[in-house]
């Protein structure tokens, strides 16, 4: 499911246009982005939490060269479900 037809689902199910719902998932996603940008977790209840995870720096080996080189740290976002979620789609 792509995104128009995510908005067109909850359109069906709110009383709201497309247009407002476009509005609203837009918003949402923002506050979540800027929130993991702050280094803040968010958590959805009986659905789950966005949160960031760090990866440490690690040797890596380049087989076509042939030469170990260092991988950098880095922070990339995560979403773990709740339990109430992984039941429910069972």
């Amino acid at each position: 499911m792509n995104k128009n037809e995510f908005l067109s689902e909850v359109t069906n199910r709110v009383d709201l246009s497309k247009k407002e719902c476009k509005l609203c998932l837009d918003a949402i996603l923002d506050v979540i982005k800027d929130a993991l940008k702050q280094g803040e977790s968010v958590t959805l209840s009986n659905f789950g939490k966005f949160k960031m995870n760090e990866i440490k720096a690690k040797p890596m080996y380049n087989f076509a060269t042939k030469q170990t080189r260092l991988m950098k740290a880095r922070k990339t976002p995560a979403f773990k479900a709740s339990d109430n979620l992984k039941q429910s789609v069972r």
